[in-house]
């Protein structure tokens, strides 16, 4: 699929008498590019017969993706984007008001009626909006975007409504140290189930190549692929809903993930020319344990969760988080050793992490520029054999619908499974490419 404005018409007929609330709106007779393209399709389903079986709903969705991606790189926002071939692609969509759901059937256009598991009830009132089927390594999936338009927006607060702010230091051994005293170490998921994955890639690479038995091993290493990242991702949001109702503000820092993961620079001997340690293999260690922690998908979620209660989140300078003290701000290498920090000017002490959470908090107030925004205090918590009882988390609960301006929200993911019987052949469903 290649972006080319040769493709298809250029030019399109008058018909903004025909269309309602649009007559004010001047007549532009250029296609864009995706229109052109569009318009393209009707010739490349003459040339190609089984185009045809596949929904123009789904070409012409692949074709709004490939104009965002060009759109994307013209604004200097991402690189240029790859060229993909026909088994590249492991989703698709439909447009909204085009999928129908029936008890336990699903009825997609082109593809007919199919049977699923449903993983939860769709109330009423609720309108399907833009529906994608997704390849998994056990079996199809959809996600169905929903929206209903009783449930009022949840306005973000207002610079004047900002009452507190709480600081997020994201580690390794804790994954996230807050400002009100509140560490959450860290669970290595990957690191958990690094074990059962060595032996089940040790198991792949002993299968002949093509044969039946390398393509189950190679099955059995998807899967668990696949449960680590649903681990990871139960985790995270969970530890982001918290963060993100802990304070009307989060702060978090400003890291370059991408150059901490960097490779290190080669080095030579200067006498004999030859390549001698850089610290890579050292280093090694460093970058899995950031790709396992995933910090940027914690931000990311922490941000999703805090749209939805009006609550913000702001990225702060990262330099020396964790060598300034929080009650002087003074700045010494000297002041932490390991997970210990005492101030080596008013001899303040503290845990590491939570300092930092401190003085981010502290940072995004001072980047707002409001004076009266309360950092949150550390919380005590009594004993629970002082007290006789112990705490509960409550249910999260009546959560308000996602923040947007055109009232359209994601307020609850289905994801269903096509077929019950995944141990059963897949029917081919051809994608766009």
């Amino acid at each position: 699929m290649v972006w080319s404005a040769a493709n298809g018409e250029p030019w399109k007929e008058d018909k903004s008498s025909l269309r309602s609330g649009k007559q004010d709106k001047p007549f532009n007779p250029r296609r864009s590019a995706y229109e052109m393209q569009s318009s393209g399709l009707v010739a490349l389903k003459q040339a190609r017969p089984w185009y045809k079986t596949v929904s123009a709903d789904v070409l012409q969705q692949a074709l709004r993706h490939l104009a965002t991606a060009f759109n994307r790189f013209f604004q200097g926002k991402s690189g240029f984007p790859q060229t993909k071939s026909r088994n590249d692609f492991n989703s698709f969509e439909f447009k909204p008001k085009t999928v129908k759901v029936n008890g336990n059937h699903i009825v997609f256009p082109t593809l007919g009626d199919m049977r699923f598991f449903k993983s939860r009830d769709i109330p009423q009132s609720w309108e399907i909006r833009t529906v994608t089927v997704t390849r998994e390594v056990n079996g199809w999936y959809a996600s169905l975007l929903l929206r209903d338009d009783s449930i009022p927006d949840l306005p973000k607060k207002t610079i004047d409504e900002l009452q507190s702010v709480n600081g997020v230091d994201r580690g390794i051994k804790k994954i996230a140290a807050m400002a009100d005293g509140t560490v959450d170490p860290n669970p290595n998921i990957g690191k958990r189930f690094q074990r059962h994955l060595e032996i089940r890639q040790r198991r792949l690479s002993r299968k002949k190549k093509g044969s039946k038995n390398r393509f189950k091993a190679h099955q059995c290493v998807a899967r668990l692929h696949q449960k680590i990242r649903r681990v990871r991702d139960d985790f995270q949001w969970k530890l982001a809903r918290k963060i993100a109702a802990s304070a009307d503000v989060i702060g978090f820092e400003d890291l370059n993930i991408k150059g901490m993961k960097a490779r290190c620079k080669p080095r030579k001997d200067p006498e004999t020319g030859m390549f001698i340690q850089n610290g890579q293999a050292a280093k090694s260690a460093l970058n899995k344990a950031i790709s396992d922690a995933s910090w940027y998908n914690l931000r990311v979620k922490t941000e999703h969760q805090a749209n939805k209660l009006g609550h913000w989140v702001i990225d702060v300078p990262a330099h020396h988080t964790s060598q300034e003290c929080s009650q002087c701000h003074y700045v010494s290498p000297g002041n932490r050793d390991g997970e210990k920090f005492v101030c080596e000017n008013c001899g303040h002490h503290e845990d590491a992490d939570v300092d930092a959470a401190v003085v981010i908090a502290q940072r995004t107030a001072q980047k707002l520029g409001i004076a009266s925004l309360r950092v949150v205090s550390p919380k005590v918590t009594p004993k629970p054999e002082l007290t006789g009882c112990k705490e509960i988390s409550p249910t999260l609960v009546g959560e308000p619908g996602n923040q947007t301006g055109n009232r359209e929200r994601v307020a609850v993911i289905v994801q269903m499974s096509l077929f019950e019987d995944v141990s059963g052949e897949s029917p081919s469903i051809p994608l766009c490419g």
